[in-house]
């Protein structure tokens, strides 16, 4: 089970998405997380994802789905369950929904792992 699944839902967005990309894979502190990114458009992002950040997954192909079904999709591939007590036990401890227009500091995502695993109320 990993820390942390990523989630980016994009829709030709291409070069804030690269540098999303780029501040995530940047990350500092001891993580194992993983990132999936749904292309809802047609402007080559899947493509330059595929080509400079190997490591995602990209989920295409399915039509501009949205914002909220396109979390639904990566989140239900990710091992989370729409139903209560049926999620994956192999799916990451925390889920993070992105903007591909975020950049995140150095240690944004090692602090939010540590405040959730302080906070397990929240």
């Amino acid at each position: 089970m990993s820390d942390l699944g990523i989630v980016i839902v994009t829709w030709n967005t291409r070069d804030y998405l690269r540098r999303c990309l780029e501040t995530v894979y940047a990350s500092q502190g001891p993580l194992e997380f993983s990132v999936l990114v749904v292309d809802n458009g047609d402007d080559g992002s899947a493509e330059m994802v595929h080509a400079e950040f190997p490591q995602t997954t990209v989920l295409s192909g399915q039509g501009n789905v949205g914002y909220p079904a396109g979390n639904n999709l990566a989140l239900r591939r990710l091992g989370y369950a729409d139903e209560p007590g049926h999620t994956d036990p192999a799916a990451p401890r925390y889920a993070l929904l992105l903007n591909p227009d975020t950049e995140l500091p150095p240690t944004a995502l090692r602090d939010f792992v540590a405040y959730m695993d302080a906070n397990p109320e929240v």
